[in-house]
């Protein structure tokens, strides 16, 4: 595991990323995984939903986190819809401090916790996951493509 860090800075996602943010989507995960581009508008678009964009020293986008809210029995959550990370920066701290960001900035308007759901075979989203302290709390059947599981995780935010 690489453990050196790169040089990167976060902002607010904007309309101007978007073909960028595509694109990186489409190169992080497999046709049919890899969100529309439809539904990444969607996403992006969406009043209360936070995007968050890491950009190198040069101004390319080297990673994003997009996330929405949503309650259950009254208390506010958390949902992650995504991270991604160029693939020749991953283990360098840039999905870490994505990850971080969209923390702080739920617990800031009182999420309890953050949901997410990840593809069965992903499993180095999955340690990634459980080493920021997210469980695994369900398996939905045929989540991806009709045919790949996804397993349910959760963070509680204290």
């Amino acid at each position: 595991m690489r453990e050196d860090s790169v040089a990167f800075s976060l902002r607010p996602g904007v309309h101007e990323d978007y073909a960028a943010l595509y694109r990186l989507d489409q190169a992080c995960f497999a046709p049919g995984i890899a969100w529309s581009k439809a539904e990444l508008e969607y996403f992006l678009k969406y009043p209360g939903n936070l995007s968050i964009v890491a950009e190198d020293e040069a101004g390319r986008i080297v990673g994003f986190a997009i996330a929405g809210r949503q309650r259950r029995q009254g208390a506010l959550l958390g949902r992650l819809i995504t991270i991604d990370v160029d693939a020749a920066l991953r283990r360098r701290g840039v999905g870490r401090r994505l990850l971080g960001e969209i923390e702080t900035q739920f617990r800031g308007i009182g999420a309890v916790a953050v949901l997410l759901e990840v593809a069965v075979d992903n499993t180095a989203a999955q340690e990634f996951y459980v080493r920021h302290g997210f469980a695994r709390t369900g398996r939905i059947p045929g989540y991806y493509l009709g045919r790949i599981d996804a397993l349910a995780m959760e963070k509680p935010l204290g």
